[in-house]
């Protein structure tokens, strides 16, 4: 529903929200972002990217992807050189155990 009161229109239909019981239909409440809750009206434009339009819709998408870059060439780059210490402690046991049994 849409009011009057609606801060800004970050959904279709806008914020405003009646609550009815869902047996008897008794009105339940209602409520209208005026303000009072600003904090969570910009808060969810932002969550929703309902904020600056495209340009933000993208920048958020570019910034979302590079952070999935970094967290996986930094997984990629930590298992190399897991692997290469693993490799390393092998080759320096391999010699020092076959002298030792010799």
């Amino acid at each position: 529903m849409t009011s009057s009161c609606d801060a800004g229109e970050f959904r279709e239909g806008g914020n405003t929200r009646l609550a009815f019981h869902g047996d008897s239909g008794a009105f339940l409440g209602i409520y209208l972002p005026t303000g009072q809750a600003a904090g969570d009206t910009v808060t969810t434009a932002l969550h929703m990217a309902a904020v600056w339009g495209l340009p933000f819709k993208v920048s958020m998408t570019l910034m979302g992807a590079l952070v999935a870059m970094l967290s996986a060439t930094g997984v990629i780059i930590w298992w190399k050189k897991r692997k290469a210490r693993r490799w390393r402690k092998l080759a320096v046991r391999s010699p020092a155990s076959e002298t030792c049994r010799n």
